[in-house]
């Protein structure tokens, strides 16, 4: 029996009937890992804040004041801003609590399982407790 030259891993599984494996319909998301993708995500998102302020200062005619202008300018309803000035401080208060807890890591602080969901349920607390009272002012 010779196997076909051309043959992609998927159909050799088939031919040799091995069964597909579950990976992600099984998987059980954990906290952690949730942590640790969003830590990254926000990360990003700073960057894209930090890019955009200076690409918007070198290219909208009036710089940021005049976006910022040019929002007020739009009567959008109190709980609309609210909600808005939230979601753009969310990612600065995660990424900088969760960093403050990844610091206390590399002292060896808070390094049980039952340490680390702890102090991640906390600082997702407190990141979105701290986002909405920085909308707020």
């Amino acid at each position: 029996m010779s196997s076909p030259v051309c043959e992609s891993h998927d159909e050799k599984n088939m031919r040799l009937k091995r069964p597909l494996s579950p990976h992600l319909s099984i998987y059980q998301i954990q906290l952690t890992a949730a942590l640790s993708v969003s830590h990254r995500t926000t990360g990003i998102i700073l960057s894209s804040y930090a890019m955009l302020l200076g690409l918007g200062t070198l290219l909208i005619p009036g710089g940021i004041p005049c976006l910022i202008e040019m929002t007020a300018d739009l009567g959008l309803s109190a709980p609309i801003l609210i909600l808005g000035k939230t979601l753009l401080a969310l990612p600065a208060t995660y990424h900088t609590f969760n960093g403050l807890r990844h610091l206390a890591w590399d002292l060896g602080m808070f390094l049980t399982i039952k340490e680390v969901y702890s102090t991640g349920y906390a600082v997702s607390i407190l990141a979105a407790v701290s986002a909405l009272a920085l909308a707020t002012l």
